[in-house]
């Protein structure tokens, strides 16, 4: 089967199309198909590191297929997973979890790959829905849950981290790193006193467009004296 990207293909049975989402980045995609910035963009050839852009489709790592998931939830291996850490965390027994997914090889779980967790309820699996307020913007809903932007639209693929609408239900998840893009961000280092507002400021941004540029970070962690940030460049 061949995927169309844009208008080119997707090279191969091992490769899938994905759509850019807001605050994704190359190292960040790569990341998160199990692979690295060479790796993605042999196979996306034509792309640069500048053109990246929200909406557009490239082509990542293939994952092996979601199962069947009737009376659970869908879970995302991430690195480090087993099947038999997954069990513990949520307290099911190793074969139940292995019966609900049987076309998955424990022993090469795929990061990104999708299986099922029976017995959790569909509807904001593993995490906890909260109502936004009037008034809310996006660094309060970070900073107030200790979320990076990336875990909060995994968490909620259809919200629009540029439109807070009011009464809107959010899935909080349950408590989940990436290099600066040199062309468009500048390295800075955390040091003693500083904060996502104290640094925001200091680089004349608001906190939420700092935390776009750091998908990857909560907001807890620009209290941490050397931590890694990502600048923009204006």
């Amino acid at each position: 089967m061949i995927y169309k990207q844009g208008q080119q293909l997707c090279p191969n049975i091992y490769s899938m199309p994905y759509i850019v989402r807001p605050g994704d980045t190359l190292n960040s995609i790569a990341q998160r198909f199990g692979t690295n910035l060479v790796g993605l963009i042999d196979l996306n050839p034509t792309l640069r590191l500048r053109t990246l852009m929200e909406g557009m489709t490239i082509c990542v790592p293939r994952v092996p297929t979601r199962p069947p998931c009737i009376n659970g939830a869908y879970y995302t291996i991430r690195e480090g997973d087993s099947f038999y850490n997954i069990a513990q965390r949520y307290g099911i027994p190793l074969n139940i979890l292995l019966e609900a997914n049987p076309d998955a090889n424990p022993y090469d779980l795929k990061v990104g790959q999708e299986i099922c967790i029976p017995g959790v309820p569909s509807e904001c699996p593993f995490g906890t829905l909260v109502t936004i307020q009037e008034g809310t913007r996006l660094s309060d809903i970070l900073i107030s849950y200790n979320l990076s932007l990336n875990e909060l639209i995994d968490a909620n693929p259809e919200f629009n981290p540029n439109i807070i609408v009011p009464g809107t239900e959010l899935c909080i998840p349950p408590e989940t790193f990436s290099t600066c893009d040199p062309q468009t961000t500048t390295e800075y280092i955390i040091k003693a006193g500083d904060s996502l507002s104290t640094v925001a400021l200091a680089h004349n941004l608001t906190p939420s467009q700092l935390l776009i540029a750091n998908p990857h970070l909560r907001p807890a962690n620009f209290l941490i004296e050397g931590t890694q940030i990502c600048i923009p460049i204006s």
